[in-house]
């Protein structure tokens, strides 16, 4: 039996990527259903930046992953986070969909939904960290990495929401 065969039980790379696009088309949702309360800013400007951002968290992660972990803990580690951006676009529908069907809708039931979506992600990602013999410095470089992104947002934003 050839050694070289990857165990039934490693992610497949088709799967990852598969969760990072699906994540990536539901926060492209999300990031342009943004257009409708904010008030001080084109479509163009809030979709550039609610994607560029959040793409901030995952290309750091990626990236340093790429540069310091062995290839089966990467590969591990990359399912996670695959598997975290689905499940925190996904919590984000709910404020997509009252963006774009509620008149003057307030932003913060959209920063409200931010913050648990990114509360879903971090609890999904610490459990299949632990669960894939991840060092747990990786989620919490991920919790940091998207604080960071967050207040990038919040202060690149910030002009979109006075009245």
């Amino acid at each position: 039996m050839p050694a070289a065969l990857p165990s039934c039980n490693e992610p497949a790379m088709g799967s990852t990527i598969l969760m990072f696009l699906l994540g990536g088309a539901v926060t492209a949702v999300f990031s342009g259903s943004l257009d409708f309360p904010a008030a001080n800013a084109g479509f163009l400007e809030v979709i550039a930046l609610g994607m560029l951002v959040p793409s901030f968290t995952w290309i750091v992660q990626l990236s340093s992953s790429l540069l310091t972990m062995p290839s089966i803990l990467r590969n591990r580690y990359w399912a996670a986070l695959g598997r975290a951006c689905a499940i925190g676009s996904f919590a984000l529908l709910p404020a997509a969909i009252a963006n774009l069907t509620i008149a003057g809708i307030s932003p913060l039931y959209s920063a409200i939904n931010v913050i648990a979506s990114v509360v879903a992600m971090a609890w999904d990602l610490f459990r299949q960290c632990r669960i894939a013999g991840i060092s747990m410095g990786w989620p919490v470089s991920w919790c940091l990495t998207i604080s960071l992104n967050m207040s990038i947002f919040v202060w690149s934003s910030r002009a979109w929401w006075r009245v």
